[in-house]
């Protein structure tokens, strides 16, 4: 039985990763079960739900499980056969397995010996066409197989990424020996595996061989302490693009970048469990870092560091887009503000707040981060900065007219609507905007209509409470645009005669002239 039991282990080491059906596991315990005969291995699976227990059976431990019904024993008999990279990637690429096919080290000590002549003699040219072929693939995916080992993997001449995802890949020994076959790889996908936590003398025995590495990763690979992930990057200290999706993250902390995510540009959270930007916050010390994914992490306030309206945080510097969509965030004019602490923050996703729509939250975006230019994909135009600079002075006017008579009270104004001195410096004050209502004026305004295509000016006199949709026809009908139907009526803006640079659309047709402020001298603008 000795026997046996070392020959099990030797083949399932602790630590191997195994598949039944479509359930993974990890190897936790191999030899005896008190009570039943032979030898058994001791299954942790990554599905709580396939097992049976948490590694105790009749009151004795054999090994400990994450979740108290994950483990169970399973006769080694049940576990189907293991594969190479080398024999899964021919057998997807080239359709034939290394059970039906020459031996392909025969094959290569041919090639070497002999002329090309003789396997045309046998038969092999279609063979070697094939071969050819496979060693100019710059991509390989192979996930779903049985792969726990390397293989041969020299004929990978030019692979450029490789996918390895939901495989039997189980420790860093078995990657390294991937990377340094094929030194022209740059893009990892090691997805929904789990992997061994390297020793400290592994990683320096190991990482040379990680060095052209650029992209790995890491979705849903059982990683739910950061200290780990961070130990494990020692691996890789020059990655520049790390996805950990799908990891049950809680917590991070803050990285020294002298030892690792040194070139680190783009960093995948989504669908952690990184509930308090807190957390996020301590990784504002990675300089090189542009691009962060916080997706569907149930995020519902952003808060960052205090700072004074006029000054960028020095956190993040690099970080030009963050994505934030699917977050129950509730106050969006707040997170707008925060994010303007950013110093470079340039492209932004987020969904809009349930009271909200996009055009609103476009508008408070693009108004209250100063050097945003792009949310969620679309591209903040200069027409639309104005106009969403325009909407954030008035929004905020009544506000900063109460503020503005202490000045501590004004600072702390400015504070929480940092970019609303700059929007003053190019409208001006808004305290003549809020007094207009107050003041007595006559129920009919005089205005100039600009027609842009002709450049013919039309002076008229409205009443202040015409619709836009009125005035629409007014114009169709002046500037004869016969037949105009409420689709094709003529777009209409207008400029503030006092304000030249402030150019408002009347994007309404239901409001009223009046509600958009429009006053005696005004220009309308016909597109």
């Amino acid at each position: 039985m000795v026997g046996i039991i070392d020959d099990t282990r030797l083949h399932y080491p602790v630590g191997t990763r195994i598949k039944i059906g479509d359930n993974y596991g990890t190897v936790k315990y191999v030899g005896e079960v008190t009570g039943y005969t032979g030898s058994w291995l001791g299954i942790e699976w990554d599905d709580p739900r396939r097992g049976k227990h948490n590694g105790c059976l009749d009151g004795k431990h054999y090994f400990h499980t994450q979740h108290s019904n994950a483990g169970s024993f399973v006769r080694p008999g049940k576990i189907g056969p293991f594969e190479s990279l080398e024999d899964a990637a021919r057998e997807r690429y080239l359709g034939y397995s290394a059970e039906n096919s020459l031996d392909a080290s025969l094959i290569r000590e041919a090639q070497q010996n002999m002329q090309a002549s003789f396997f045309e003699v046998v038969g092999m040219d279609k063979i070697a066409r094939k071969q050819s072929k496979f060693e100019q693939l710059t991509e390989v995916s192979v996930d779903n197989c049985p792969i726990n080992a390397a293989g041969y993997l020299k004929d990978f001449e030019v692979l450029a990424t490789l996918n390895v995802s939901s495989t039997l890949i189980w420790n860093w020994e078995i990657v390294a020996n991937i990377c340094k076959q094929v030194p022209t790889l740059m893009d990892l996908n090691l997805s929904c595996n789990r992997l061994l936590l390297p020793t400290e003398a592994q990683i320096k025995e190991l990482e040379p061989a990680f060095r052209n590495l650029q992209c790995i990763n890491l979705r849903n690979c059982g990683y739910n302490d950061w200290t780990n992930v961070v130990h494990t990057a020692k691996l890789w200290p020059q990655i520049q693009v790390l996805a950990l999706q799908e990891n049950p993250l809680t917590e991070l902390s803050e990285v020294n970048c002298k030892e690792v995510f040194k070139n680190l540009r783009e960093l995948d959270l989504h669908r952690t469990k990184i509930m308090d930007f807190d957390q996020v916050c301590k990784l504002g010390n990675i300089s090189t870092l542009k691009a962060l994914n916080l997706m569907e992490n149930g995020i519902e306030e952003i808060k960052l560091p205090d700072c004074e309206p006029h000054v960028k945080l020095q956190m993040f510097v690099g970080l030009e887009q963050l994505n934030l969509l699917y977050n129950p965030i509730w106050n969006e004019a707040d997170t707008f503000n925060e994010l303007d602490k950013l110093p470079k923050l340039k492209r932004l996703h987020k969904t809009p707040h349930l009271k909200s729509d996009f055009d609103e939250m476009f508008s408070k975006a693009v108004g209250m981060i100063s050097q945003l230019e792009m949310l969620n994909k679309v591209k903040v135009s200069p027409e639309a900065r104005r106009d969403a600079g325009y909407d954030t002075w008035k929004r905020f006017a009544m506000e900063w007219l109460k503020a503005r008579e202490k000045p501590e009270v004004l600072h702390d104004f400015y504070k929480k609507h940092r970019s609303y001195a700059a929007i003053i410096k190019k409208y001006g004050s808004p305290a003549e905007f809020i007094v207009r209502p107050n003041v007595k004026h006559s129920n009919l305004i005089r205005i100039s209509v600009l027609n842009q295509q002709t450049g013919e000016i039309w002076e008229k006199r409205v009443p202040r409470m015409i619709t836009v949709q009125t005035l629409q026809g007014l114009i169709a009908k002046r500037f004869q645009q016969v037949g105009a139907t409420v689709s094709s009526l003529p777009q209409l803006s207008y400029v503030d005669a006092k304000y030249p640079d402030l150019v408002v659309p009347l994007d309404n047709s239901a409001k009223t002239l009046d509600f958009y402020s429009v006053q005696e001298g005004d220009k309308v603008i016909v597109k």
